[in-house]
């Protein structure tokens, strides 16, 4: 079952982040990608750029409005995200166990040409 997985984090973490806490996050990044591809696999992951690049695209009726910025203003931004495929949500919370202190949304992935 394909799963989507938001990690939501504060940028100032990174930012402020020395090397040897950041070299700590790949690390986790690493065991959770070991984890996922002994019980499934990953089908994407990508880190993203910081939200002060995010362009946010909205319709309103026939108008098409585009605003710099993210969709609202939070602490905790969108960072970067997987898309994996594993047995169930018990073994997808287990490998997020494995990533470093991010705000994790999971969402199943809607299989378009399940009938």
């Amino acid at each position: 079952m394909r799963f989507m997985l938001l990690l939501h984090e504060d940028e100032q973490v990174w930012a402020r982040a020395s090397d040897a806490e950041r070299a700590e996050y790949a690390r986790r990044h690493e065991a959770f990608a070991a984890t996922v591809r002994e019980r499934g696999a990953i089908v994407a992951g990508e880190a993203l750029s910081t939200v002060a690049a995010a362009t946010t695209v909205r319709h309103d009726g026939d108008a098409v409005l585009v605003t710099e910025g993210p969709f609202a203003e939070t602490v905790e931004q969108l960072g970067g995200f997987y898309v994996v495929d594993l047995p169930d949500l018990d073994a997808v919370v287990e490998a997020v166990a494995l990533l470093p202190r991010y705000a994790v949304e999971v969402r199943p992935v809607v299989d378009a040409d399940a009938p």
